[in-house]
């Protein structure tokens, strides 16, 4: 499929990967003039034989800090599923191809095991008082066998603190979407399900490297009409090699006839190392245009502005009442967990924030270590990444918000970014408590980033540093 909390394609959907918008911007930079300080991980023993061992810190294996010392702590989770039958064409997205696999079903299940073991030590060192939103996201989380699946639903919400989440979304693909992965779902307690269309035009979905084929993706929305009766998101693509606005719209409106609450609409972005991108290169397949994206991309905004959908992040309308929570946890840069091979975790320790990051490697990740990286952000990464992340929304930053977890009065400390990028601002923005960008000001968003990084830079800004709030 499609990369929450850790890996979600082209920088948002119904999951989306923050690191993925971290890591596109980054790319995009000249250089990072700071690095995270690099810590040592040391989480073989959460993944010992049986789980006996009791795990050792995995930040600092020297002056571990008890959880019990450690205040509780509300978190989002993502649990990351690393299996499809077929990797699309244009996906980067850390997942092993199934489809011949004779194993899989064994993998699967250590895999799952893994995971479980790894949210037991998360949930203990960080003492986990509240989980508000859960995304189960992929991969194809529904090629797990029904009764494996099953029994793992049942192992992590009977793990989960009370109140259960508020949002409790999966990911699927409509070739692979099944009556009886619905009902499990439902039994399950989830309220959510992202489904990845793309397209309904058979030559795009081709040029994608989709399994499903305009018939697979109807079926399952009428699937869906039938057995689902929670809500619902659509993830829509734009910017295909050969798409026309006629067809990218005919997209949308197929999609608006089902009424989903949520609606994700990406620009292709071909990422180095996917077959997409080899064909690009080779001149199978011409490059997306940037013009012409954002042509067509303008026209669906309109529509789906029209039918009632609000956009409020880059790639995400919404209904009234519908937007997903389990995202807004990720644009307000709000302690997030990841569980899963190269998932992706922002969490506080008692240096200040940490960045996990999962090891991508399934046979690794099953005996431990899980993480292949952590991450010491400084104040100056932890505000930069939380400006990136909350100009993306409609929502923008909140200044009081702002000035209770970096000490700093927002617009003094940019003034003269706020002044010379006026024209993209929403006019009075600050005045509401938020600073905020007009649309086109979120789609020029790295230009304007730039500026803001050059006056966190010239700031020398290096805390205090007050995260999470309360």
């Amino acid at each position: 499929m499609k990369q929450g909390a850790p890996q979600k394609k082209n920088s948002g959907a119904s999951g989306l990967r923050p690191d993925r918008a971290l890591r596109g911007f980054r790319r995009s930079l000249p250089c990072r003039k700071s690095r995270p300080e690099k810590l040592q991980s040391n989480f073989v023993s959460v993944f010992a034989q049986n789980g006996r061992s009791r795990p050792s810190n995995p930040l600092r294996p020297a002056a571990c800090m008890k959880p019990e010392a450690a205040a509780a702590l509300s978190a989002s989770l993502y649990i990351h599923i690393p299996f499809c039958a077929r990797k699309c064409a244009y996906c980067d997205f850390y997942s092993v191809a199934s489809e011949a696999a004779a194993e899989t079903p064994r993998v699967m299940r250590a895999v799952l095991e893994a995971e479980i073991r790894q949210f037991d030590y998360y949930r203990e060192h960080w003492r986990l008082s509240e989980i508000p939103t859960l995304y189960i996201g992929g991969g194809t989380p529904c090629l797990i066998p029904p009764p494996l699946l099953e029994k793992f639903l049942a192992e992590i919400t009977r793990r989960l603190p009370a109140p259960a989440p508020g949002e409790f979304t999966i990911e699927a693909n409509p070739e692979s979407l099944s009556e009886d992965f619905l009902h499990i779902c439902a039994a399950a307690g989830l309220t959510r399900i992202s489904l990845g269309l793309q397209s309904f035009d058979p030559r795009c979905l081709e040029t994608l490297g989709r399994r499903a084929g305009p018939a697979d993706n109807r079926r399952a929305l009428r699937l869906l009409d039938r057995c689902w009766k929670g809500e619902l998101s659509l993830d829509l693509m734009y910017g295909i090699p050969g798409q026309t606005s006629r067809a990218a719209l005919a997209d949308a409106a197929e999609a608006l006839e089902r009424g989903p609450g949520h609606i994700s609409l990406y620009a292709l972005t071909p990422e180095e190392g996917t077959p997409l991108y080899a064909d690009i290169l080779a001149g199978k397949t011409p490059a997306p245009a940037e013009t012409r994206q954002e042509f067509i991309r303008g026209k669906v905004h309109k529509l789906l502005l029209d039918k009632g959908y609000e956009n409020y992040e880059i790639s995400s309308y919404a209904l009234p009442g519908k937007r997903c929570r389990h995202n807004a946890a990720y644009w307000n840069l709000m302690p997030y967990m990841g569980i899963g091979p190269a998932a992706v975790s922002t969490l506080p320790e008692e240096t200040g924030p940490v960045r996990l990051s999962g090891i991508r490697d399934l046979g690794a990740y099953t005996k431990g270590p899980c993480l292949s990286e952590t991450e010491l952000l400084s104040p100056r990464d932890f505000l930069a990444d939380y400006i990136l992340l909350g100009l993306r929304t409609s929502g923008g930053i909140d200044i009081q918000t702002f000035a209770q977890i970096f000490h700093l009065d927002f617009f003094e400390t940019f003034s003269d970014v706020i002044y010379k990028n006026r024209r993209f601002a929403v006019k009075n923005s600050g005045r509401s408590g938020n600073f905020t960008l007009t649309d086109r000001g979120r789609r020029i968003l790295n230009m304007l980033l730039l500026d803001f990084l050059g006056a966190i830079d010239a700031l020398k800004y290096e805390g205090p540093l007050r995260w999470p709030l309360g």
